[in-house]
């Protein structure tokens, strides 16, 4: 065993010298670094200027919300407030859907309203397909530069002729092969500092607010050992090919191949196929299906039997001498019926979009970045998932204020037809919204563990690789 150290260091020692005299290394390192620091700089200001955003526009909301003026209660419930999702620092990396599903929704009466303000509906559509976002750069691009410095490490060996020295001395090649995986996976790290540099400053930039991620210690562990993992993988992937390739041309035709199938296709294949398997109704369609059941008539009988029951559980004839007032009731009855409907249409259309999420999954088995990418974007609280937990939050609370405002209403009996009107302490009663999303549950094994079977199976493929290279012909 202190052998295998003493050549893993010789070995680490010999490929970082030569690598630091290689040109070409520091021209790859250069261009990635400037395309890494651009896209860090570009998302951690666009996170930090959001986020300060949005605890101004909820500020303003909330203050708008208590000095709205004496009115009646369900004008209030109709004034309504916008909802604004928070986001981790980890979002400066990977902002998942965000762009393309909202960040606020108005919360209003009988409406369960879509989320509003999508940067990428602004965005030409090219834009939208290769946004440069730290990401991205992690994913796809760090990986390519890895296969540009690291195609060689054994294929130039076997082509000049120098694994027979090193056979012949009897050289410990899975110490060297780890040496220079090694030293690839420092290389690769170098270029995740600036990802790491925009985290770590845009978490001290974030505006004074409550926490929304009760768990934030196990997400940041999770997301960068993701990343860790997926370049250690990369790197063992390197080795691989590069020690099964008789010359350089083919090594670095197969990693190339490789590397366009599991970052550029299969991402592409898995999302044409989860729609195909999930199809999403368009946003025309499920809008009118949903006003469709909303605008169907109520029924003026069981709402006569309501009525009914009610003045004589209170002893009364009339509605008018209710100790409670009607037209409140008949308000959260309606509420409540609108709920049932968007419960349902919304209940189906998540369901596809969950279902859509759990097939791109699948597909994490033949494609690391997958794999990576959706453990990342749930690391990060910028998933699918997630922000489903938001809609289904903001809708919680939405039908908080209408509940409290028609019990106001209820809570006034009609006397006279007299107008009900709440004020300042009857919008004080609505508490702010305050959302915290759940803690990071068993659906993030669907990401994890196909990542961590693919390194495995790398690393295995490279040990018996690296044996056959041992014991078996050269070419």
């Amino acid at each position: 065993m202190a052998g295998w150290f003493t050549t893993f260091a010789a070995a680490w020692q010999a490929d970082w010298r030569e690598r630091r005299r290689d040109g070409r290394v520091a021209l790859v390192l250069v261009l990635g670094l400037a395309l890494a620091l651009a896209a860090a700089l570009l998302s951690a200001r666009d996170l930090r200027d959001t986020a300060h955003a949005r605890a101004e526009a909820t500020q303003a909301e909330q203050h708008r919300w208590l000095h709205q003026g004496r009115k009646n209660p369900h004008s209030a419930a109709h004034y309504g407030v916008y909802a604004f999702k928070p986001q981790s620092a980890l979002a400066a990396v990977d902002p998942g859907v965000e762009p393309y599903v909202g960040s606020s929704v108005w919360l209003e009466a009988h409406k369960q309203n879509e989320f509003v303000y999508r940067p990428a509906n602004d965005a030409p559509g090219t834009v939208r397909q290769f946004a440069l976002t730290p990401a991205f750069v992690l994913q796809v691009l760090v990986p390519l530069a890895l296969v540009f410095l690291g195609f060689g490490v054994w294929a130039g060996e076997r082509e000049a002729g120098a694994l027979v020295q090193l056979r012949l001395q009897s050289a410990r090649l899975g110490a060297l092969a780890a040496a220079r995986a090694a030293v690839l996976l420092v290389l690769g790290l170098v270029l995740a500092l600036p990802a790491l540099a925009a985290v770590l400053w845009v978490q001290g930039q974030l505006p004074a607010t409550a926490p929304a991620f009760c768990d934030a210690g196990l997400r940041w562990t999770l997301f960068g050992a993701g990343y860790l993992g997926y370049l250690a993988l990369w790197c063992l992937a390197i080795v691989t090919v590069s020690a099964a390739s008789a010359t350089l041309l083919r090594s670095l035709a197969v990693l190339m191949g490789l590397w366009a199938a599991t970052t550029l296709v299969l991402p592409r294949a898995a999302v044409e196929w989860a729609q195909s398997a999930a199809p999403l109704p368009s946003g025309a369609v499920f809008r009118q299906q949903m006003e469709a059941a909303l605008g169907e008539p109520h029924d003026p009988a069981e709402e006569k039997r309501q009525q009914q029951a009610l003045m004589q559980q209170h002893g009364v004839s009339r509605l008018e001498d209710l100790p409670v007032n009607w037209s409140g009731i008949s308000l959260q009855r309606g509420e409540e019926r609108g709920n049932a409907v968007f419960d349902a249409h919304y209940g189906r259309l998540f369901a596809a979009m969950r279902a859509q999420d759990r097939a791109v999954a699948g597909w994490a088995w033949l494609s690391p970045t997958l794999a990576v990418a959706g453990l990342s974007a749930a690391a990060a609280g910028s998933d699918t998932e997630h922000h489903l937990q938001f809609v289904q939050g903001a809708e919680a609370h939405r039908r908080l204020i209408q509940r409290q405002m028609n019990d106001a209403i209820t809570a006034t009996p009609d006397r006279n037809g007299q107008r009900v009107e709440g004020d300042d302490a009857l919008w004080s009663r609505v508490p702010p919204m305050r959302f915290r999303f759940d803690a990071l549950g068993p659906g993030l094994w669907r990401h994890a563990l196909p990542l961590l079977a693919l390194l495995a199976a790398m690393a295995l493929a490279c040990h018996l690789t690296l044996r056959r290279l041992q014991k078996g012909p050269l070419r």
